[in-house]
């Protein structure tokens, strides 16, 4: 699968109630990322999960943020 044709997206900690969902397109690692604060990771990731099913597109789950 070309790496165009997914998103990459990772969930980052931002204190103890809140989590920051992010994802890029694949081919698109230097741009700013689509971001959503969240009460949880679940949310995070199912708010991921929903804007990649919208466009669909699968999801690669990342640790991180990727290098810019």
């Amino acid at each position: 699968m070309p790496l165009r044709s997914k998103l990459l997206a990772w969930v980052e900690p931002r204190n103890d109630d809140e989590f920051l969902a992010a994802f890029v397109g694949g081919a698109a690692t230097k741009r700013a990322p689509a971001t959503q604060l969240c009460a949880s990771p679940a949310e995070a990731r199912q708010w991921v999960e929903d804007q990649a099913s919208e466009v669909g597109l699968p999801v690669e789950w990342l640790s991180a943020a990727p290098q810019r």
